[in-house]
């Protein structure tokens, strides 16, 4: 009792501080707006793009451009601490270190020789780095039939490591994956995790679908599905145990009646 009056007292203080809370579509909305915000700024930190210090009015063109595009300024962290609540403790290490760019073009190089961003364009093989020239910025080098045929600059592709790295989809929409069939493929996904995953699947989606508007109903019903699930798990827990007492209750009256039945 005493644990159900504290419950009641923590949901009427909540009521009295947030009356009108968002739903939670704005909130899968929300964190993944902030998660993917966090990211652009690392791999544009990473990359070489900006320096330390993450104040939007030193930001180069090529980051302000796309984070004001997607509303993600007024959310990207402004300070070192503020970006390292959203890394790993390997990318807050990766961030400090001295040879970071180089960490970075390795990195992508991996990313692109394993597929991660679809096919290479011009149909090369594969994709290395380029033996950086002292003052130059370290570039990749396409690869067809064992020869160079093109080269781009590594910083380039800062926004689709960003964009990898905060789960989002890439180049992802609705109706390219397939509708109401990429929905029940992800709603028979989370029915087998637990409430975690369906945040995390609703965040990807709420930053990978383009508009971002797009996601929040689709996310809001994947945690419903979730919730139905757990609720459908605990009726069946609940008649499992009552199956396993009703058992249990037998083997007692079982066991009384050995008992009984023994010889002194």
């Amino acid at each position: 009792m005493a644990a159900d009056v504290s419950l009641a007292d923590l949901r009427d203080d909540a009521c009295r501080r947030a009356p009108n809370p968002p739903g939670a579509g704005q909130l899968i909305e929300d964190i993944g707006r902030e998660r993917l915000a966090a990211y652009y700024i690392y791999s544009a930190l990473w990359a070489g793009l900006i320096g330390d210090d993450l104040a939007p009015a030193r930001w180069p063109p090529e980051l302000a451009e796309p984070m004001q595009r997607l509303g993600l300024t007024r959310l990207a962290p402004g300070t070192g601490r503020g970006l390292d609540a959203w890394l790993t403790p390997d990318e807050r290490a990766t961030r400090r270190s001295q040879d970071r760019q180089v960490r970075f073009a390795r990195f992508l190089v991996d990313l692109i020789n394993t597929g991660a961003f679809g096919p290479l364009c011009g149909e090369a093989d594969y994709v290395r780095l380029a033996e950086p020239g002292d003052g130059v910025d370290l570039n990749l080098e396409l690869i067809k039939d064992q020869r160079v045929v093109r080269t781009c600059p590594v910083r380039d592709h800062w926004e689709l490591v960003a964009q990898h790295l905060a789960g989002a989809p890439l180049r992802l929409s609705v109706g390219e994956a397939g509708g109401r069939r990429f929905e029940g493929t992800l709603t028979r996904q989370l029915k087998e995790h637990g409430i975690a995953e369906v945040v995390s699947r609703g965040t990807t989606l709420a930053v990978g679908i383009h508009p971002l508007g797009a996601a929040v109903g689709l996310g809001t019903r994947l945690v419903r599905t979730r919730l139905r699930a757990g609720h459908d798990q605990a009726d069946a827990l609940g008649r499992l145990g009552r199956g396993l007492a009703a058992l249990r209750d037998q083997a007692d009256r079982e066991l009384d009646d050995l008992r009984a039945r023994r010889p002194t």
